[in-house]
């Protein structure tokens, strides 16, 4: 099995205080890890040194066995989907879901195409793809960021807390979706939540993580 994520003895202080010392974590391919723990006890910022957005003081983080500061490469083989609205205020929803397809070269058509495909799956109307993000609601803009996220099929996904905006109605909808993307792929997931029953759902692994003293 190809490991994906590899920390190593990580130190990292926020503000004075320690996060996390000589923290270790091996992920491997095809993993779902959902990462539990208290508000303040590091779980974003687990996700911040995994994206190489946050550096440790001490310590190595690696995906794919190489360092992901400056590697543009790398990055397209990474998806992020943020907690709240993350969108591009200048985009509308259609160009935010297809941002990373035209990063890739993606012919503009079978992008939207995709995007759309997506979105019907999603519960999102094709009325709204000309909406900007202030013109969505939450969760409307959480699955226009989730799309925008996985649409380019990479090979690590990264969420935090990504169905924090949405009803019980489209949560569930949006796990199941998550779950068949994961089981039908070689993806590799690591998802931030608080939420025990949907970690049980989803996950193959899970990591609670608490706040240093």
């Amino acid at each position: 099995m190809k490991e994906v994520v590899k920390i190593e003895n990580v130190s990292f202080n926020y503000h004075n205080r320690a996060v996390f010392k000589d923290f270790n974590l091996s992920i491997q391919e095809g993993d779902f890890l959902c990462v539990l723990g208290e508000s303040g006890s590091g779980k974003s910022t687990l996700l911040g040194l995994i994206l190489g957005l946050l550096k440790p003081s001490l310590g190595s983080v690696k995906i794919f066995n190489e360092t992901l500061s400056n590697n543009a490469f790398l990055r397209q083989k990474i998806g992020y989907i943020a907690q709240g609205n993350s969108l591009f205020s200048h985009l509308n929803a259609l160009q935010n879901m297809t941002f990373c397809l035209n990063l890739q070269g993606i012919n503009k058509e079978a992008a939207q195409k995709e995007a759309k495909a997506l979105a019907l799956k999603m519960g999102l109307d094709e009325s709204l793809m000309d909406k900007f993000p202030n013109e969505l609601s939450g969760g409307q803009a959480q699955r226009v960021g989730i799309i925008r996220g996985i649409i380019h099929k990479p090979e690590l996904i990264l969420l935090d807390e990504p169905f924090s905006a949405l009803d019980s109605f489209n949560r569930k909808n949006l796990q199941d979706l998550i779950k068949e993307i994961h089981q039908n792929s070689h993806a590799t997931f690591i998802m931030v939540t608080h939420d025990e029953s949907e970690a049980q759902k989803l996950a193959t692994k899970t990591l609670e993580i608490k706040a240093l003293k």
